[in-house]
């Protein structure tokens, strides 16, 4: 660790007690918050059922949990996708304090009157006006390989533990699971055994301005590949969230997890439509590897809620039954070549006309950020700190 490493990273503190210790996890898991104002969490969990053309997403959020704003409280909404239609179930409340969740493993709990969920790596539980769920999960692949074979990586590098360097911070924390359990939503009861299960995470001040968002772990077949994933987005985001300094950049990643091993693409262009067309080509130029992603859906969609300066609002679109295809280059070597209709696919705020863009990460943050070796080596220094008591950074 640099001698000169940002007080950030330097929260001396004993190290706290996890409410359900995992030992599969990837960076990030914990919990970020630690009384904070001005600040969310978020956690977006989806399960796919392509037999049937069903899909679940389960959205919880907190905010301002350490003194009493215009916008704390616990947030959740259950989304649910058939071949026919899609709707939302929404619930809240501006008590934080049945809200618990563990600083270095994947575990958070809301236990409150109207509603109450809880969540870890490997279970979900909740019940939500007229939805109730329980579902166990068995991990697979998470960010940068499958668990226990390789080494999980922070989505943004290392700087993701930089705080409120950037806004929002991203993590994603289950490329692919295998979910077996139900959903029973008004009476009717889905029961699926191994469906396709992936998790992700935000935190910080906000949301983007605007942003697009792509993923899916259920593909047609794919030869000679088993298993396929694939998570891509764009967004404009904040740049020395809170400070005089503050500005916006657009950023972008790809990143795609080919029967476990990963593949990481940090150039990013694109081209997107408020709503209905996405087109993405990405690169790893170092590595001599491309990818280009189309996709499509001619159906309305359902409004997401999304964090605002004010809270939860409906400020994206999304579905479930979008078009996908992904085709990926090794050095000129066409490595895949995938559809699917199973995708999710959504766009989010001031996006009111098409938005042709690319990644432009800020120099010298680029470099930092996508230099595997560099984030692999200070990534280990903090987890080997941490372990040892000399530092303890909320999440990781």
């Amino acid at each position: 660790m640099r001698a000169a490493m940002p007080a950030i990273l330097l929260l001396l503190s004993q190290p706290s007690r996890s409410l359900s210790p995992q030992a599969r996890r990837t960076p990030h898991a914990g919990y970020h918050g630690q009384g904070q104002t001005d600040f969310f969490e978020g956690w977006y969990n989806r399960i796919t059922l392509p037999e049937n053309e069903q899909s679940f997403a389960f959205i919880y959020a907190i905010f301002d949990p350490g003194r009493r704003t215009a916008r704390s409280g616990v947030d959740a909404q259950v989304l649910a996708s058939t071949a026919d239609a899609a709707k939302a179930i929404c619930a809240s409340s501006t008590d934080c304090s049945p809200f618990a969740a563990a600083p270095h493993d994947l575990s958070l709990r809301y236990a409150g009157d109207t509603f109450s969920f809880a969540m870890t790596s490997v279970q979900h539980r909740g019940r939500l006006d007229g939805v109730t769920w329980d579902f166990r999960v068995r991990p697979d692949v998470g960010w940068g390989g499958r668990f226990g074979d390789a080494r999980q990586y922070s989505t943004a590098g290392w700087l993701a533990a930089l705080g409120p360097l950037l806004s929002p911070h991203y993590q994603v924390l289950m490329s692919l699971g295998h979910a077996t359990g139900w959903v029973e939503i008004e009476g009717q009861r889905t029961a699926f055994v191994d469906a396709p299960f992936y998790a992700e995470k935000n935190w910080g001040r906000g949301f983007p301005r605007k942003w697009w968002w792509l993923q899916c772990n259920a593909f047609d077949a794919v030869e000679p590949a088993s298993q396929l994933t694939l998570t891509a987005t764009g967004a404009r985001r904040s740049l020395l969230a809170g400070g005089a300094l503050e500005r916006e950049e657009d950023v972008g990643l790809v990143g795609i997890h080919l029967d476990g091993e990963f593949w990481p693409f940090p150039e990013v262009e694109w081209t997107v439509a408020p709503w209905g067309a996405w087109r993405v080509t990405a690169s790893y130029a170092d590595r001599g590897t491309s990818c280009t992603i189309e996709a499509e859906t001619d159906d309305e969609g359902c409004a997401v809620r999304v964090p605002s300066k004010s809270g939860m609002v409906d400020g994206a679109r999304e579905t479930y039954r979008g078009t996908l295809r992904v085709t990926m280059f090794d050095n000129g070597r066409e490595v895949v070549s995938a559809t699917t209709r199973h995708a999710c696919l959504e766009t989010g705020g001031e996006f009111d006309a098409e938005w042709a863009a690319a990644s432009a990460m800020t120099e010298p943050l680029k470099s930092v950020a996508y230099n595997v070796d560099l984030e692999r080596a200070i990534s280990s220094r903090l987890d080997a700190a941490r372990r040892r008591g000399v530092i303890d950074v909320p999440g990781l």
